[in-house]
């Protein structure tokens, strides 16, 4: 292929890895689905006759208890597997500062004896080592200290579920399973990543060339010395970027303290502390697999928001080993996932089952409880930041941010680099700087591992930045929102990073929304009335707004929809169903495009993209552009083939595709059908509409999307179109040849289906269309790091008891701006959630680091609190949604970000009612209590 390097690497990424094909089978929830045809409750219509859903598509599954979730699957439930079961279970340390000497295995009682032992010794025999993204020591050696809490020496393996569950009772809590030796220091390592955005404005302001900016003129890292980031020294103005980025850092820093000794400048500083929290997801994590030796096939079922990285990953790490010459498939089974919250993406629990499977006679599932969950689960990276937010005293204008972020990861590295990144390019919020120096390091510790938990490292930062502004109002004797006011950012300004958005920002006209509302008109009538009506009791009210971030600077999305002779339409998707409703907002698109929502859709595909034939290279992060520009030639290469899924980016990046691919299908299948049957070769598509499923054109014949489709099958015509989109920052848009002419898609990658009557997406039913030319976002806008944003805003009123400190929640008022929301009602149950997240994180839930944490093995939710029905104002919260300023709005990625503003709300409300100013979360009842009885231990 003209533009591919003829090299090993190339040849495995194109095509298999080793010898080992990938295949990713049918979801198992349309597997269910199929056994359940002919089911009364398969009568009932999802869609409705409404302009909303009349219930989510997948809905009737769950609240009837069919199997639809990866955890709920066993061998019998799996067509030709074996019927026996067999089971997991893993032994991790609850210590760290003792030399791991081995395994008593006195313990195991006798009558339950597994009959496979895995260690780190087994792993070295057979070849097996984790994939680097990972890190070493999957298994930990004897000799060796732990490198974390949790850290896992041992797999056993049983054969029946007795003698599993009488050992797992008689080893889980068991101090004398794993033997210790002397101690030793702790592990310690170099921080996982260091970053530094500084910026300066130039002349032009906001919208004008910045003097210095990341954007503009790239990055610059520190070197490590004792464990710490080390950043240059030498500053020139006329230097290289980290020369001149020192330059203008010293130059933000002395101005700072220079404005302030003149009293022009007021300052906010302060240090601020998060907590690590748990994702306390539905469903534990779990995985199944079977290796079929007579087939040569390794079979997985899994828990995973990223089955496709881990489809990649596990196929090195099996060709890598002594296993390579047994197994030539390895076939992932997605299936719905039970809640996720960023907990199940990128986690190393798959690996574990993985190795089980490989070790196993027969299906061997491993399944985590909800202590082995708490133990070993990731968690949200907890922050400890030291800021300076700098206001003109005159103006009320921001002036300056210096911050300082310790990010703690972890034993292992996981997402941290990342995470520390996207919290310090977050921490601006909805506020314009003109002058910012932020840097974030991300360190390893003994704690638990820290992932890509819902927030993604901006909820730590900006709920520090409310607590900050807030704080500055109240010194500067201003209203809180009004000095919001004047300082919200603007469309077509910078960001910290140099970077103009690509959404537009109505910040203004949520605040505005905001101090209309009566709970903020009226807060202190409201707090006289109520103090006054609940003697003892105090009554605060607290504002804060909040921007999320969407995307992943390598969001590479896939689409297939296509239609059967009758007019069925179905479709398949990438991202998983982690309990947002992709399967139905997703299906529920295709109404605008097609006439009708689609009847049938996959979610979760891996294996089906093989249809677009791409293949990918280098990273997408650190590729230049040197070589992003020579593979582009290549018209089946991409930066990236696919991408795990997160509750945020299914509305934006999922929809781009699926439109296009509906787009395209109208074009080259339906419209054809139309001009046959209409006898009009010239149609202008842009007087079709759609009702009620059939084409009309004024005076002429409506045309039911059955008949059209009937016609475009027995014609020849395309009936399925697949696409592959890759946005970094912006959409890529490739030329192709369609229909005998030139055509321009905002997409890189094309195949076409014509004929064809399953409902399942066939990855051999499809051609591949080469494009003929590409336009990919330039690899300079990695530095970027962000350009969608999605806001969200809460009112909340709190009412205290000072004797106990607990907060009970009077009223919330929630603002969003979703763009152009798909299903209403799931994006309500986004804001639902995402509230009851917020008040767990401000209130409750807390986990402490270190040997009392999770990682010692005895949390559960005995000891974890997340707030309950009592603690959420389920019936005194209100929800408003920005409509959208025009039809052509985007659909906002908006899971994460409701909870932000909660925490600095709710942390406002509590200092309005207290006079007590907390910067560390939780503000949990026995904080409250003390701060407010300092006489009473």
């Amino acid at each position: 292929m003209e533009g591919f390097r003829q090299d090993r690497r190339n040849f495995i990424k194109l095509c298999t890895v080793a010898g080992i094909t990938l295949f990713a089978a049918p979801s198992l929830w349309q597997l269910g689905r199929a056994r359940q045809a002919g089911s009364s409750t398969g009568k009932l219509n999802w869609r409705g006759d409404g302009p909303d859903p009349a219930f989510r598509s997948d809905g009737i599954a769950k609240v009837t208890g069919q199997k639809i979730f990866g955890r709920d699957y066993r061998a019998r439930d799996m067509s030709d597997w074996p019927q026996q079961q067999h089971y997991a279970l893993a032994l991790r340390c609850n210590r760290v500062e003792r030399r791991f000497t081995g395994i008593d295995w006195t313990q195991v009682p006798a009558d339950s004896q597994p009959y496979a032992r895995i260690t780190a010794q087994s792993l070295v025999d057979r070849k097996l080592k984790l994939p680097p993204f990972y890190g070493e020591a999957m298994l930990l050696p004897e000799g060796q200290s732990p490198y974390y809490y949790g850290h896992v020496v041992a797999m056993l393996l049983f054969d029946d579920f007795e003698k599993y569950a009488i050992a797992k009772q008689a080893l889980q809590f068991n101090e004398r399973i794993i033997r210790y030796g002397e101690e030793t220091p702790p592990v310690e390592r170099d921080p996982y990543a260091s970053w530094r955005i500084i910026r300066v404005e130039g002349k032009g302001g906001p919208t004008g060339e910045d003097l210095y900016s990341p954007l503009q003129d790239g990055l610059f890292f520190p070197q490590y010395r004792d464990r710490k980031a080390e950043w240059p020294t030498v500053a020139n103005q006329a230097g290289d970027v980290s020369e001149r980025g020192i330059y203008y850092a010293g130059q933000i820093r002395n101005q700072v303290e220079r404005e302030s000794a003149a009293g022009n400048w007021h300052l906010v500083r302060g240090q601020y502390e998060t907590q690590i929290i748990d994702p306390m997801m539905m469903e534990p994590e779990a995985a199944n697999g079977w290796l079929d030796s007579a087939r040569s096939t390794l079979h997985l079922v899994l828990t995973s928001q990223s089955p496709q990285d881990f489809q990649e990953m596990a196929a090195h790490m099996v060709a890598e080993s002594d296993f390579a010459a047994d197994i030539k498939n390895i076939v992932v089974h997605s299936a719905v996932v039970g809640g996720g919250f960023g907990g199940k993406d990128h986690s190393i629990f798959p690996y574990y089952g993985l190795v089980a499977a490989l070790f196993g006679t027969a299906p061997v599932r491993l399944a985590n409880n909800r202590f082995e969950q708490f133990q070993a689960g990731l968690k949200r990276h907890p922050f400890r930041m030291q800021n300076t937010l700098a206001v003109d005293r005159k103006s009320g204008k921001f002036q300056a941010l210096v911050a300082e972020m310790q990010v703690d990861g972890g034993g292992r590295q996981n997402f941290s680099p990342a995470i520390a990144m996207v919290g310090a390019s977050a921490i601006q919020g909805v506020y314009y700087l003109p002058r910012n120096d932020i840097i974030s390091v991300a360190n390893q510790s003994m704690n638990v591992d820290s992932g890509s938990m819902r927030g993604f490292g901006t909820l730590q930062t900006m709920t520090a930045m409310e607590m900050m502004v807030n704080q500055a109002a109240e010194e500067l004797g201003m209203d809180p929102i009004e000095l919001r006011l004047r300082n919200a950012f603007e469309t077509g300004w910078r960001n910290t990073q140099g970077a103009v958005p690509m959404v537009g920002v109505r910040y203004r006209e949520m605040l505005e929304r905001a101090r209309q509302h009566p709970i903020w008109q009226e807060r202190a009538e409201r707090k006289k009335i109520f103090e006054s009506k609940n003697p003892g009791y105090l009554f605060g009210t607290g504002y804060a707004i909040a921007t999320k971030d969407y995307g992943t600077g390598a969001a590479a999305p896939s689409s297939a929809v296509q239609f059967d002779p009758e007019g069925r339409l179905s479709l398949a998707v990438e991202f998983m169903e982690m309990g947002t409703g992709i399967g139905t907002s997703q299906s529920l698109l295709l109404e605008s495009v097609l006439g009708r929502a689609a009847e049938h859709c996959e979610v979760g595909v891996v294996d089906a993209w093989r249809g677009l034939q791409q293949f990918q290279t280098e990273s997408p992060y650190t590729m230049s552009q040197e070589h992003q520009d020579q593979m582009s030639t290549n018209p089946l290469w991409t930066p990236v083939i696919g991408m795990a899924s997160a509750a945020s980016m299914s509305a934006y990046f999922q929809s781009h595709v699926t439109l296009q691919a509906a787009q395209i299908l109208f074009q080259q299948g339906l419209l054809p059908a139309a001009r046959r049957l209409w006898q009009r070769d010239n149609i202008d598509p842009a007087q079709l509409q759609w009702q009620d499923g059939e084409l009309q054109l004024e005076g002429l014949p409506l045309l039911s999307l059955a008949r059209l489709a009937a016609e475009a099958h027995r014609n020849g015509d395309v009936t399925g179109v697949m696409v592959h989109g890759f946005n970094r920052w912006e959409w890529t848009e490739a030329e192709f040849d369609l229909g005998g002419e030139r055509q321009t898609w905002v997409i890189d990658g094309l195949a076409l289906r014509r004929g064809g009557s399953a409902d399942r997406v066939r990855a051999e039913e499809y051609q591949v269309v080469k494009r003929k030319a590409v336009r990919y976002p330039r690899t300079a806008l990695n530095n970027a790091m962000v350009t969608y944003y999605a806001p969200t805003a809460a009112l909340v009123e709190v009412a205290v008891n000072p004797g106990t400190g607990e907060v009970t929640i009077h009223g919330l008022q929630n603002y969003m701006d979703c763009g152009r929301p798909i299903v209403r009602q799931l994006v309500e149950g986004q804001i639902e959630g995402g509230v009851a997240m917020g008040i767990g994180h401000a209130l409750y839930e807390f986990l402490p680091p270190l040997g009392e944490g999770a990682g010692n093995g005895s949390w559960n939710l005995n000891r974890y609190q997340v707030p309950l029905a009592k603690h959420v104002p389920v019936w005194n919260q209100q929800h408003e949604m920005l409509p959208p300023e025009t039809d052509k709005d985007p659909h906002k990625g908006i899971a994460e970000v409701v909870m932000i503003p909660i925490v600095a709300a709710l942390a406002e409300a509590i200092y309005q009612a207290t006079g007590k100013r907390f910067n560390e979360t939780p503000i949990t009842p026995e904080k409250l209590r003390r701060a407010l009885n300092p006489q009473v231990l």
